[in-house]
């Protein structure tokens, strides 16, 4: 099962417009969905995205979904703008990409997103330590 298709973009195009910008070439829109799906997997390297990607859980991944798909009409948009605000678009794609952006530096946590369960790998980012105390008597 995709993560994101054509029917699920539907909710931020219209079909005829999908198809105006696409020329009826849906290798068009294939290619821009899987641009803004590895854009924001960028974004995600804490969380395991083999299983986020392959889940059939539409409920937990509906915010990501959105912006993947706010992501995806900013690239889609790039070969033609035929009935699209491109204002909007932006500030969606911005906006999807400033949160995002939290998720990476740790300040938001999307409840029940899958995490890596990988041992040999550190899932907090980077660890600061010092050496111990050295206690010198005179």
């Amino acid at each position: 099962m995709e993560f994101l298709t054509r029917q699920d973009f539907l909710t931020h195009m219209y079909d005829g417009v999908i198809d105006a910008i696409s020329d009826d070439d849906d290798e068009k829109l294939q290619e821009a969905i899987l641009s803004g799906i590895n854009e924001a997997c960028g974004y995600l390297d804490r969380f395991d995205l083999d299983t986020i990607l392959t889940t059939g859980d539409r409920e937990t991944y509906a915010l990501l979904r959105t912006w993947m798909k706010d992501i995806t009409k900013w690239h889609f948009v790039a070969i033609c703008n035929v009935n699209t605000d491109l204002n909007l678009a932006e500030s969606r794609y911005d906006k999807a990409i400033k949160e995002l952006s939290k998720i990476q530096s740790g300040k938001l946590t999307p409840r029940g997103w899958a995490l890596k369960t990988d041992d040999d790998k550190d899932t907090a980012g980077f660890t600061i330590s010092s050496r111990p105390k050295r206690g010198n008597y005179i």
